[in-house]
């Protein structure tokens, strides 16, 4: 059993100096400043500004929407059909788009 764990515990530390070793050699061969906090929040400023879409621009909004299809007589009930749209908003609340969707509802009535 002792010897067990003198094993685990010679693991434990081999697995330690290797980790230490690494760091020390990302921290020597990186350049230098490279991991200096200033040049750290430069190059997410930098991602920040190029990225596909520019500042102050708002992207559509989407909204859905069910929308009356038909109306039918099933019997002895009254059905009503709807389906979802996908309704693209400006940020002025134009609408840009409408898009069916493959999405139905029916609401059923009785007739008597």
């Amino acid at each position: 059993m002792k010897e067990r764990h003198s094993s685990n515990a010679m693991q434990g530390l081999t697995l330690l100096v290797l980790v230490v070793n690494l760091v020390l050699a990302v921290a020597i061969l990186a350049p230098e400043g490279h991991f200096h906090p200033r040049n750290v929040l430069d190059s997410l400023e930098r991602e920040a500004v190029t990225s596909p879409y520019e500042i102050g621009m708002s992207s559509p909004q989407m909204i859905l929407e069910w929308k009356p299809v038909r109306q039918f007589n099933d019997g002895e009930w009254r059905v009503e059909e709807f389906q979802e749209y996908e309704i693209y908003l400006s940020s002025e609340g134009q609408i840009l788009k409408e898009i069916p969707t493959s999405h139905f509802n029916y609401v059923r009535y009785w007739r008597y």
